[in-house]
């Protein structure tokens, strides 16, 4: 039987969208549930990797809306960084023009899988009102003494042209390329967790659903140390 897929999810995404059916309104006295998945960087173009994480949340967001709960599921595209403008450079075109491009091509491709987001509630990280709200909250770190610039050693990739995270670090290569990483100084900006990182360790005790591995890795990156005592005899 020849069944006309494409004809069929056209008619009723269609449907749901004029419908609004996802939009999360306030309702008073309704059981309210906010479900964020991780935003995707939107260097390329929606992959199965993709698909598998968002089906999830997806699956999530349904279920809780079966049980009679308001469900807030907004998407988003973490449109700044290193991925998106490497991307670029590779492709000799401008990072804005082919951000704003795989933003548009993965906007369409999740629209098509049909997951419940409230679209009407998306934000890009790159755009002004959204990073106006980031440049704000830096501004008042450094009000507060929090923001700082240093000299700091960092990964560097010769061949990117970029820095890398330490888990970006493969074997002594850049994740990306396979090029041999080289220590670089940097004068960078940092922020001063150092100040709250009793407060961030005790906190981590709230999150009781969160996986050891995932803890233990928020315990060292935070580095917090007590020290050593040692006793001479003299």
């Amino acid at each position: 039987m020849n069944v006309p897929f494409t004809e069929i999810e056209s008619k009723w995404q269609k449907r749901w969208a004029d419908a609004r059916v996802f939009r999360a309104e306030p309702q008073a006295g309704a059981k309210k549930f906010y479900l964020l998945e991780m935003f995707p960087y939107p260097s390329g173009r929606i992959h199965m990797g993709h698909v598998r994480n968002y089906t999830i949340g997806d699956v999530m967001a349904r279920f809780r809306s079966a049980q009679g709960f308001k469900v807030l599921h907004p998407m988003g595209f973490d449109a700044f960084g290193q991925p998106a403008e490497n991307a670029a450079i590779k492709r000799g075109t401008a990072p804005a023009a082919w951000t704003l491009d795989c933003v548009e091509q993965m906007r369409t491709g999740l629209k098509r899988l049909g997951f419940s987001y409230d679209w009407e509630r998306e934000v890009v990280t790159c755009l002004a009102d959204y990073y106006r709200w980031n440049q704000w909250i830096f501004l008042k770190m450094l009000e507060k003494g929090l923001a700082y610039r240093a000299q700091s050693p960092v990964n560097w990739c010769p061949s990117c042209q970029t820095t890398l995270a330490n888990e970006e670090v493969v074997q002594g290569a850049c994740w990306r390329c396979s090029t041999q990483v080289q220590p670089k100084q940097l004068e960078q900006w940092f922020l001063k967790i150092t100040a709250y990182s009793q407060e961030l360790l005790e906190d981590l005790e709230q999150l009781s659903q969160w996986p050891e591995r995932v803890i233990a890795m928020q315990r060292n990156w935070i580095g917090r140390s007590e020290g050593v005592e040692i006793g001479f005899t003299v």
